[in-house]
């Protein structure tokens, strides 16, 4: 009998499970506001006798109510449940549920925040920023670079020092030739550890 029980119940998000909380609450917060009520009625007397039976009419109407309210709310937890297990989510499914994520997040910011957030989550633009902080602006590139752009101060003291000329392309230079030697240690770090981890 217990494993008949068991087999069905079925679990819930902990969304649901708060939702079923709160209307639990609400309920026997509704019980004991009733409760009391009757209570106060019974202590005035004889002559309220008639107002307490409607209380508690009353009372049972608004209990009732509620575990009706419950039992809705426990019927359509189920069928989402049911309706989870049965089919797997699609890439639809998956691209919906962000869009819907994105429009009530975006709803709560301010007016100019907002419009931010709809330009940079356009979908061109969040493809090429993932692509381009993949490959060419990889924060070790990038550091690497830097460290070569400060190289090009020791440059411009040697060439001040003697007299040199420069055309101010060196500090770009520099940039590039640490992002490229950046890159290269990058690329055959990650490559020395996956053949590391190959078996």
């Amino acid at each position: 009998m217990q494993e008949k029980e068991n087999s069905n119940r079925t679990e819930f998000s902990p969304e649901q499970q708060r939702a079923a909380q709160e209307l639990e609450r609400a309920g026997k917060e509704t019980q004991e506001k009733l409760r009391e009520q009757i209570e106060q009625n019974a202590e005035r007397g004889a002559e309220r006798a008639h107002d307490e039976e409607s209380a508690r009419h009353e009372a049972e109407q608004v209990a009732a109510e509620v575990a009706a309210e419950q039992q809705k709310q426990q019927e359509k937890q189920s069928a989402v449940a049911e309706k989870a297990e049965q089919k797997p989510l699609t890439k639809d499914d998956i691209n919906k549920k962000y869009k819907e994520t994105m429009t009530d997040m975006q709803a709560k910011l301010p007016k100019s925040s907002r419009v931010f957030s709809k330009v940079i989550h356009n979908p061109v633009i969040e493809k090429t920023s993932e692509v381009v902080g993949n490959t060419v602006a990889r924060p070790n590139l990038i550091i690497a670079g830097a460290i070569g752009s400060l190289a090009s101060v020791v440059i411009y003291a040697i060439a001040r020092r003697y007299g040199y000329e420069l055309s101010g392309f060196e500090t770009i230079g520099f940039f590039i030739l640490g992002w490229t030697v950046g890159a290269i240690i990058e690329y055959a770090r990650v490559g020395f550890l996956n053949s590391k981890n190959r078996p």
